[in-house]
This record gives structure tokens, C-alpha cells and sequence, in this order.
């Protein structure tokens, strides 16, 4: 592999369970000399234990990084300059595909456990062939294409005469998930199975022999290159694709032209797996571990496909297209409001709701820890399942994309890129729809005999409830991460205002120990805050 004159694939074994296609580029001219392709063995073993623990780092990582411009600056801050292209660009598709090929293996086992390895065989060896094809990509200049997923519908996907053209997604120098359907649908291919639309037409453009003068040559290429607006050949990379970045449809491991409907796609799958999924992971004879890594996995997936649909809030799609170009889009677009009302709707209903998961409560007793301490590995702080905690890290991620200073000054400047007359999703509307879905108790609160152990709102209730409010009075006082709009921070106070008001008369009626703590204690936190924007505020 080190011998220029040779371009390798190789299978090694160095427990780090990653894949990469490095390349040694000639500096004068840019010319590939040789390309090497690495398979780490461990990539396939797909039961990991990073599955186990999630903490908010984890799932920081996972959802794209820093969500506000303060966090993201000072994290590339910490990044030598001339190492920050790299840091942007690196190939990272090793680091969730096992997940992938973790979510694919439990559903098979849920459906058919007898013939589960043989279609678990299928799934792997079109995953692999699909990282071979991307890795191949990178060594002949490809960059990533993370918004190739979205050039088919979800059913399109299952029609194999169709995708067997094009693969699953427009490209495969995109992060794409394992393509599962719930029962009662068509299962199409698992991954792509051949190099997509985009892959070609940019193969085309780096590649393809002109015999024609400099200045010919240069008219050929824009005339390949003028083709960027066919629905096809949609791209967006890294740069378009971090935490601070706006648009919803360029994600890594998301499929389908909607987000929404790759959620509740998504969500259907992880809600038929959850009930039983301890048992049709776990042999007689065996730990109940592997049911921990497997119920960790149909969480990681719920969340992040949740995530997803919260980036509608306050989304606008960005293009690159150049102006004479078919079809060309202006280079940005808000989020029909429609799709950002309904993007709100789904999540209210799902991860900001009273029961997030399909799961009886006996489940979380067989959550058992691995146990296994060796080299590298971490071991657990807790053996038993931190239940709330690991609710509420994919709520404050949620919630800290759409409450982000970027997401609210984002949908305050859309108010002005969209005519008067014409409908938008407000930063007043936003906000008022929040308080009223998180505190929904406080209008429907009725007489009845609470107890603590059946109390008027849920501990997962009143945790997302304190979230919230802390969130709130981060926008309120201006102590949050980056500058909020003072629209909006007007805003909240009047909705802190209203909240403390119905609070206090809440918790005059008869209820549980918890919510009538709870409701006292939020209407202190919110006087406190009201008190503390009276103090700043003055000259």
C-alpha cells in the first residue's frame, strides 16, 4: 500500500471499526497518482456499546454539532488553522453505519427470527458494497452530497425497477440510513445498490477528455455544469450541513424528499420494536445487554429522526445554483409555513409529549449494563437505566435547536422575506404555541383525586416544563448563547408573564405533592426572572 504504483483495498483489524479512502495528490497539477482504500473488521460488528450511554455530547455529535454561532466559534477556535478544512471534511460515514446495520438487525429479528441472519447477510453486503462506492468517490475527488437523499418519496424508494438505475439517493457520497420499511409496506433494497445520478454527471465534469482549445474546453465544461438544477443532481456538502446551518432537507443519515415523513416513517418502526425488542434480542441462556444496546439503538434513531423535522422550524433551503441554469432555484427559500406548522405539530405530539416511547414499564428493568471492563472501554456510572435523564437529552436538544439565537432571529428576519400579505410562521406565534403545548395541563387541569403516585402532570411532564422555563428565562434575561432578536425577548416576558398568573392559580387547587411543588416553584423561578429584566433593564 505504500508503493505509489499500487491502489489497494485492504481488511484490517485494528478494533476501531472505521472505513476510509485516502489518496496522494500530485500539488502541481492536482492529478490522483494512487488511492488506497482501509476496511477496519470491526465496522460490521454492528452491537456496539456507544449504544448503551448517551450523554449530550453523543448526541450533539450526532445531530450536527454546535447549534449556535458563540459554540461554534469558540469549537473551531480550538482547532489548529490549518488543520480546520480537514476538521470540516472528514469522512465520518464509519461512525454510525453500525448503528444502522444495529436498527436493520433488530427489526429483522422482530419479524422473522428464523430467516434473520440470511437477510441480515443481504443488508450487510449491500452496506458494504455502498461504503466501498463512497470511500472509491472520495479517492477520485468526490466530496459529500448530503442532500442527494432527498431526490425520491419514501415509496419511491421501495421500487427496486426504479432504484436499481439510480440507487437509493441521487448519490453515494451521501450518510444514508438503512432503508427499513414498518410492516405492511414494500421493502425495496437496504442500501444503494449502483452510483447515483450526481455521482455520474460530477465524474463527468472532473473526467471527461476535451480535444478542443482552452477557451472550448472551458464552454463544454459550463455547459455540463449548467445541468446543477435538474432535480437529480440536487447537492449540498459539510459546510452546508452543521448545527448552525439552515437547511432542513441536507442531513446525514436521513432519507426521502420530507423530513416529516422520514419521522413518522421512523417512528412507526421504532414504536412496533420497542414493546418486545428485549425479548427477540435476547437468547435463552444469554445477558440481557445486547437488549440494552438494542433498545439504546430504536432510541438514538427516534431522536435523531425527530431532530430532523425540528430543523424545519425556522428552515430555508439553500441552492447553488448559477442564473441561466434549467430549472435553477434562488439560492435561498423559507420553508413553506405550512411544512414549519406542521414540523411543530408532529413534535408536540411525539418527543415533547406526555409518553415520548412505546415502552411498559417493565422494560426499563432489563436495560442490564455490559460488564465487560477491558482496555478502551468505558464502563457505565450507572448500572440501571437513567430513564429521565436520557428523555430529557434528546428534549434539550430539540429544544435547544428551535429556541437556538439562530433558529428565532432566523424566523424573525424570514417575517420580512415574505410578503405582508402572505402567511409566515411568526417568533410570537412559535412561542405562544410552545407554552401552550408544554403547560397544556394548565388548561385542561381538571377536580380529581391526585396522588403522588398518579399525579396531575408526569415527572417526564413537569422535567420538559423546567426545560422550557429555563430556556425562556435564558431569552428573557439575554444570558443565553448569542444574541436573541428584542422582539422576541419582549415576547417571552409577556408569555412569563401570563404563565406565572396561571400557575399561581393552579396550585391553589388540590393536587399531588409533585405538581403543587411544581407549580409553586415555577411561578417563583418566573417572578425572579421578571424581577431580574425590571433590574437590567433600567438605565
Amino acid at each position: 500500500p505504500e508503493d505509489i504504483n499500487y491502489n489497494t483495498f485492504r481488511w484490517i483489524t485494528a478494533g476501531a471499526g472505521f472505513a476510509m479512502g485516502p489518496s496522494r495528490v500530485n500539488p502541481m497539477t492536482g492529478q490522483i497518482l494512487d488511492a488506497d482504500i482501509i476496511f477496519d473488521s470491526d465496522f460490521v460488528q454492528f452491537w456496539k456499546r456507544e449504544y448503551e450511554i448517551y450523554t449530550p455530547a453523543s448526541i450533539a455529535a450526532m445531530t450536527g454539532g454546535p447549534l449556535d454561532l458563540h459554540t461554534y466559534q469558540e469549537e473551531q477556535s480550538r482547532i489548529p488553522f490549518l488543520q480546520q478544512h480537514g476538521a470540516h471534511c472528514r469522512c465520518e460515514l464509519h461512525r454510525h453505519m453500525s448503528r444502522e446495520f444495529a436498527l436493520g438487525a433488530t427489526a429483522m429479528l422482530a419479524a422473522d427470527p428464523a430467516s434473520a441472519t440470511q437477510i441480515q447477510e443481504k443488508m450487510i453486503m449491500q452496506g458494504l458494497k455502498e461504503v466501498t462506492m463512497h470511500e472509491v468517490g472520495h479517492t477520485l475527488g468526490l466530496r459529500h452530497n448530503f442532500k442527494s437523499s432527498t431526490i425520491y418519496n419514501l415509496t419511491d424508494m421501495q421500487d427496486r425497477e426504479k432504484t436499481k438505475e439510480t440507487g437509493l439517493t441521487g448519490s453515494v457520497m451521501d450518510y444514508t440510513p438503512v432503508n427499513l420499511v414498518p410492516k405492511g409496506m414494500k421493502q425495496g433494497d437496504f442500501y444503494s445498490t449502483t452510483v447515483g445520478p450526481y455521482d455520474l454527471w460530477a465524474i463527468e465534469y472532473g473526467y471527461k477528455p476535451f480535444s478542443g482549445s482552452p477557451e472550448s474546453e472551458v464552454k463544454d465544461l459550463n455547459k455540463i455544469a449548467a445541468r446543477s438544477g435538474e432535480p437529480l443532481l440536487t447537492y449540498a456538502t459539510d459546510e452546508d450541513t452543521r448545527g448552525i446551518d439552515s437547511d432542513p432537507y441536507s442531513n446525514r443519515f436521513d432519507m426521502g424528499k420530507d423530513p416529516l415523513e422520514y419521522t413518522k416513517l421512523r417512528s412507526k418502526i421504532v414504536n412496533e420494536l420497542l414493546p418486545d425488542v428485549i425479548n427477540k434480542v435476547t437468547k435463552e441462556g444469554e445477558g440481557y445487554q445486547r437488549g440494552r444496546q438494542a433498545f439504546g439503538v430504536l432510541l438514538g434513531n427516534y431522536g435523531l429522526a425527530t431532530f430532523f423535522s425540528a430543523r424545519m422550524i425556522g428552515g430555508i433551503e439553500v441552492n447553488r445554483h448559477h442564473k441561466g441554469d434549467a430549472n435553477a432555484k434562488p439560492p435561498f427559500t423559507v420553508v413553506p409555513v405550512a411544512k414549519q406548522r406542521e414540523a411543530l405539530e408532529l413534535i408536540e405530539k411525539t418527543l415533547l409529549g406526555d409518553k415520548p416511547f412505546n415502552v411498559s414499564p417493565e422494560v426499563y428493568n432489563y436495560l442490564a449494563a455490559s460488564r465487560w471492563s477491558h482496555w478502551g472501554v468505558n464502563e457505565p456510572e450507572r448500572l440501571d437505566y437513567a430513564v429521565h435523564d436520557v428523555i430529557a437529552m434528546w428534549q434539550n436538544r430539540v429544544l435547544d435547536h428551535i429556541l437556538s439565537p439562530l433558529t428565532l432571529t432566523r424566523i424573525h428576519d424570514s417575517e420580512l422575506k415574505i410578503p405582508a400579505d402572505q402567511d409566515a410562521l411568526t417568533t410570537a406565534e412559535l412561542l405562544a404555541r410552545l407554552t401552550k403545548s408544554i403547560f397544556s395541563e394548565l388548561d385542561t387541569l381538571k377536580p380529581g383525586e391526585y396522588s403522588n403516585r398518579k399525579p396531575a402532570v408526569s415527572s417526564l411532564r413537569r422535567n420538559l416544563q423546567r426545560l422550557y422555563l429555563k430556556r425562556l428565562a435564558s431569552i428573557a434575561l439575554g444570558t443565553g448563547r448569542g444574541d436573541f432578536p428584542e422582539d422576541v425577548q419582549t415576547v417571552v416576558y409577556a408569555q412569563l408573564k401570563s404563565l406565572q398568573g396561571k400557575l399561581e392559580k393552579a396550585s391553589e387547587q388540590k393536587l399531588d405533592d409533585y405538581t403543587k411543588a411544581h407549580f409553586q416553584d415555577s411561578a417563583a423561578r418566573i417572578e425572579k426572572t421578571l424581577d431580574a429584566r425590571v433590574s437590567i433593564a433600567k438605565p
